[in-house]
C-alpha cells in the first residue's frame, strides 16, 4: 500500500491502520431515517441563512450502520427532524454548513426545541422541552470532543501535536465541569464515563498522529500501551468511542500491509476469543471487510479469504458477501487499467465551467494526474510536493500535470484554488461523472495518482505519489 489513503464516505474520511484509528469517530455511512409518530426535534436558526443540515444518529453503536438524515431549513430559519429511536432516548449530532456542529439529546415520544444563534463570537444552541439538562451537556461534550478539533486536512492551518494535546486537556476540563448540570445521577454517571472514554481515545489518536509524523510505531509508545491496557472491549461505551476496536487491534501482531489478509484473519481470531458485545462484533465484520476488500492491494488469494470471512461473519453473511462482490468489481477495474491499455475517458470541468475530455487533454504528453479533494488531509499534504514537480519540469514540453478534484462542494474547491493559486491545470468531477470515473479506475480511496502515456494508453493506474522519489525518476525516464 503506497502510504496513507483516504476512503470516500459522504465527504468524511477513513484511513489505513494508523489513520483508521485516528479518524474513526468521523466515519459515517449514509442511511435513511425511519419516521415515527412523535416529532423529536424542532429547531430555528436566528441571524443566518442556512439552506440545509445533516443529523447523524447511531442506532446500535455500529458506526457503519449510522443514519445520516439531511434536512432543509426554511426561509424563516425553521427546521425539524424525526426518527425511530431504538431505546427510550438517543443522542444525535446536528451539522449546519457555515454555522457549526451541535449535540442534542432526544427522548422517545417527546419534543426538544433547539434555537441556534450567535453567542458572542461563536454560534451556540439553547434548548427547551424534554431533558434539556442533558441536551445542554451533550452539546458542550459534542463540541469539545469533536475529533476534527484536533486535526486539520490543510497542513497550513494545523496546530502542532503539543498544541492539540493542550487544547484537548482544556476542553476535557470544560466537559467535566459541565457534568453537574445533568440532574439524574444515573445519566450523569453514564456521560462521565462516555467523556472519559472519548478523551482517552482522542489522546490515543494524537499519539498516533505524532508517531506518524516522527515515523515511529505507536505500538511501541509507552503512553499508548498504558492507555489501551486493561480496556474492556465489550463495554458499550468503549465500543461507542472506538476504544474497544483500538484496544483489540493493538493485540494484533500482524501489520496492515499488502492485501491485509494476515491482519484480517488475526482480527477474526481475536474477535472470537474476546468479543461478546454484539455491536462490536457487528462493527468488526464491517471493518474487517473494509480493511481487506477496500484498503488491501487486491493481490492476495481473495477467493480463499472471502470463503473464510463470509463463514465467520455469521448473521452478517449478506453484508460480507456484498463487500466481496464490490471487490470483484474493483479487481475488474484493476484488470482494465493495466499498463498499456487505453485510458478510460471522462468529461472534466474547468474552474470557469468549460467542459473538456480527458482523452483530449492527456493525448500528446506524458500526463501525471492527481485525484484529490479539499477535505482529504493526505491529498492536501501532497500538493506542495506536486508543486515542486511542476516547477522542476516546467521547461519539459513532454510532460504535463493535471489535478482532478472529486469535491461535491464546488465552493470549497474554488476557495482552495484561490488560496493556493496552483500553476497547473485544475479540473473537477462530481455526481454520476465521478462515480463512473472511480468505477473505471477502481478508485476507492484518495489521494490517487495516475500516469498516462502520450499515446493515450495507461502507464500506471495507481502511480507513486509526488512525495516519493520514484515519481520524479519515472517522469524523467518516460520523457527522454
Amino acid at each position: 500500500m503506497k502510504g496513507k489513503k483516504v476512503i470516500k464516505r459522504k465527504g468524511k474520511i477513513v484511513m489505513r491502520r494508523q489513520s483508521i484509528q485516528r479518524l474513526m469517530a468521523v466515519l459515517f455511512l449514509a442511511g435513511m431515517a425511519v419516521s415515527s409518530s412523535a416529532q423529536l426535534l424542532k429547531g430555528r436558526v436566528i441571524g443566518a441563512t442556512v439552506e440545509d443540515g445533516l443529523v447523524t444518529y447511531s442506532a446500535d453503536g455500529n458506526i457503519y450502520h449510522n443514519q445520516m438524515t439531511e434536512f432543509s431549513v426554511g426561509a424563516d430559519g425553521l427546521f425539524s427532524y424525526d426518527t425511530k429511536l431504538t431505546g427510550d432516548t438517543g443522542d444525535v449530532t446536528v451539522e449546519m454548513d457555515g454555522i457549526g456542529y451541535f449535540g442534542v439529546h432526544l427522548v422517545k415520544g417527546q419534543t426538544v426545541e433547539m434555537t441556534v444563534e450567535k453567542q458572542g463570537d461563536e454560534w451556540g444552541a439553547t434548548f427547551k422541552g424534554a431533558e434539556t439538562d442533558v441536551s445542554r451537556f451533550y452539546n458542550i461534550y459534542t463540541q469539545a470532543m469533536d475529533p476534527m478539533k484536533y486535526w486539520s486536512p490543510d497542513p497550513s492551518e494545523a496546530k502542532t501535536n503539543a498544541e492539540y494535546r493542550r487544547l484537548l486537556s482544556s476542553n476535557y476540563s470544560k466537559v467535566k465541569a459541565a457534568l453537574p448540570m445533568i440532574k439524574d445521577k444515573q445519566q450523569r454517571d453514564y456521560y462521565k464515563r462516555l467523556a472519559e472514554s472519548q478523551n482517552k481515545w482522542l489522546t490515543i489518536r494524537l499519539i498516533m498522529d505524532n508517531c506518524e509524523d516522527t515515523k515511529s510505531d505507536y505500538q511501541d509508545d509507552a503512553e499508548f500501551k498504558q492507555l489501551v491496557k486493561d480496556i474492556d472491549v465489550n463495554d458499550p461505551i468503549n465500543v461507542q468511542t472506538n476504544m474497544a476496536y483500538t484496544a483489540l487491534s493493538s493485540l494484533a501482531k500482524s501489520k496492515m500491509e499488502g492485501d491485509n489478509g494476515a491482519y484480517c484473519e488475526e482480527m477474526m481470531v481475536l474477535c472470537d476469543q474476546k468479543v461478546t458485545n454484539p455491536a462490536l462484533r457487528s462493527f468488526l465484520v464491517s471493518m474487517i471487510g473494509q480493511v481487506y476488500f477496500t484498503y488491501g492491494n487486491g493481490e492476495g488469494d481473495y477467493e480463499a479469504f472471502t470463503k473464510k470471512y463470509v463463514a465467520w461473519a455469521g448473521d452478517q453473511k449478506e453484508e460480507a458477501l456484498a463487500m466481496a462482490n464490490q471487490f470483484i468489481e474493483k479487481r475488474q477495474s484493476m484488470e482494465n487499467t493495466k499498463q498499456g491499455k487505453e485510458a478510460p475517458d471522462v468529461t472534466l470541468t474547468t474552474p470557469t465551467g468549460e467542459k473538456m475530455q480527458l482523452r483530449d487533454v492527456a493525448r500528446g504528453k506524458f500526463t501525471y494526474i492527481d485525484v484529490w479533494a479539499t477535505w482529504c488531509g493526505p491529498c492536501v499534504k501532497e500538493i506542495p510536493h506536486l508543486e515542486k514537480l511542476v516547477e522542476k519540469f516546467k521547461d519539459n514540453d513532454k510532460v504535463q500535470f493535471l489535478s482532478i478534484s472529486i469535491d461535491a462542494n464546488e465552493a470549497a474547491w474554488h476557495k482552495k484554488l484561490e488560496k493556493d493559486n496552483p500553476q497547473w491545470p485544475q479540473f473537477i468531477i462530481n455526481g454520476e461523472t465521478e462515480k463512473q470515473f472511480s468505477a473505471d479506475w477502481g478508485i476507492t480511496g484518495i489521494p490517487r495518482f495516475i500516469m498516462i502515456n502520450a499515446d493515450g494508453t495507461i502507464y500506471s493506474g495507481d502511480a507513486t505519489r509526488p512525495s516519493e522519489e520514484q515519481t520524479e525518476q519515472t517522469i524523467i525516464e518516460q520523457t527522454k
